[in-house]
């Protein structure tokens, strides 16, 4: 297990792979430079929150969609950011789900939703600046290859 080597702020989130007919539900945001990202369904847990609640939380919050028969897939712990404004200590849980209901987002921050075919996932990832945003970090988008290789473990040092 990584330790941190200083004090640092933690960050927990969890996101959920929903697949359809060999595709993967991403969500689209619009980053503060104006840029497009696409990601997982998922976000932040609320303090005294459980990271399977909190992707059922975000999931209905993202997408619209409630998502049913949740079921672990990967944790990502570790350092992240270091040397920048937002640097923490992420733990960062994985999960599929089943999903129901109609794509419907309430988060201003989504401008779409789409389900993307896995050949064409890594594509739409932006790797690169800015350095403060933990979405651009190869790092965080290796368990997303793997679920999509099947080959996912359970567990990710940052």
């Amino acid at each position: 297990m990584t330790r941190p080597t200083r004090t640092l702020p933690v960050k927990r989130a969890a996101h959920v792979y929903l697949v359809r007919d060999g595709h993967l539900l991403l969500v689209e945001e619009r980053m503060d430079d104006g840029s497009i990202f696409y990601g997982l369904p998922g976000g932040k847990a609320n303090p005294g929150e459980t990271l399977g609640d909190a992707a059922v939380r975000q999931v209905q919050y993202e997408t619209g969609l409630t998502v049913t028969d949740l079921t672990f897939v990967s944790l990502l712990e570790g350092e992240l950011l270091s040397g920048t404004r937002n640097e923490c200590y992420a733990t960062f849980g994985r999960f599929t789900a089943q999903a129901h209901g109609e794509i419907d987002p309430s988060d201003p921050e989504v401008v779409g939703v789409k389900w993307v075919p896995f050949a064409q996932v890594e594509g739409l990832v932006r790797y690169g600046p800015p350095p403060e945003c933990e979405e651009r970090n190869p790092l965080i988008w290796v368990p997303t290859r793997d679920f999509l290789s099947g080959e996912a473990r359970s567990y990710y040092p940052i």
